[in-house]
């Protein structure tokens, strides 16, 4: 799927607009705290690019792969957004494919949604709605999901969310919500940056649990992390959903 993602968006650039390309290189760990369910641990890598095209348009590529051996699920996802951007926001919406492995089977999540980002002098609010769903599971999910980031200087941010999600399945149907808080420090003359984040999810049918992460990130294109806000990846992963769908 990233594969793919990315040569079909190599293909729309010519080389003066790859020459500003940018992205990041990610490395986090999770461990998950669910009530009356025991813990576990979920580690994973990520990538991102993001792609002028041409004017203020610019596409967006993720890949991600996470692995939690406790409850044996493996994930690997990918999606591409196409945005329009300037110093004052930016809108646009993104498709995505993820292969859900839970062992003794596994599913094939498609998801389709629209995201919109406001930038003021320190904060951005970014916005996202969207849709997902896993035909082998009979599983439908509608989600919102919202972030303001609060940047203390260019090379310091802190995040606080959180989001909703409606979930169809053959069983019946559920709500769940989620909140969260995070930051992240990227070290002065280097293109690393370190981050931590924990949050709280409530779910009709998975129960509450609280997970709490760490992440490492490489930068390249990007002199700052709120350079890679407003020039880079300024929509992050849409895979939220993918919490409840598991």
């Amino acid at each position: 799927v990233v594969t793919a993602s990315l040569l079909a968006g190599l293909s729309m650039v010519s080389g003066a607009a790859f020459a500003q390309t940018s992205g990041t290189i990610g490395a986090g760990i999770s461990h998950i705290d669910a009530d009356g369910g025991g813990d576990a641990d979920t580690y994973g890598i990520n990538g991102g690019v993001t792609l002028p095209v041409g004017g203020n348009l610019a596409v967006l590529l993720e890949g991600a792969y996470n692995t939690n051996d406790d409850a044996d699920v493996d994930t690997l996802s990918g999606a591409a957004h196409l945005i329009s951007r300037d110093a004052n926001g930016a809108f646009g919406g993104f498709v995505g494919l993820a292969n859900v492995d839970a062992g003794v089977a596994d599913d094939n999540v498609f998801s389709v949604g629209g995201e919109y980002a406001k930038f003021f002098d320190a904060s951005t609010l970014a916005l996202t709605v969207a849709y997902m769903t896993a035909d082998d599971s009979d599983i439908d999910a509608w989600g919102l999901n919202g972030e303001y980031r609060i940047f203390a200087n260019d090379n310091l941010r802190f995040d606080l969310g959180g989001g909703w999600a409606k979930v169809d399945t053959a069983f019946g149907d559920g709500d769940g919500f989620t909140v969260g808080a995070g930051v992240e420090y990227r070290f002065a003359g280097s293109p690393i940056s370190l981050g931590g984040n924990v949050s709280y999810i409530d779910s009709d049918d998975l129960g509450d649990s609280t997970v709490v992460g760490a992440t490492l990130r490489f930068d390249f294109g990007n002199d700052s992390l709120k350079s890679r806000d407003r020039t880079g990846n300024t929509f992050g992963s849409v895979n939220g959903l993918l919490s409840f769908l598991q």
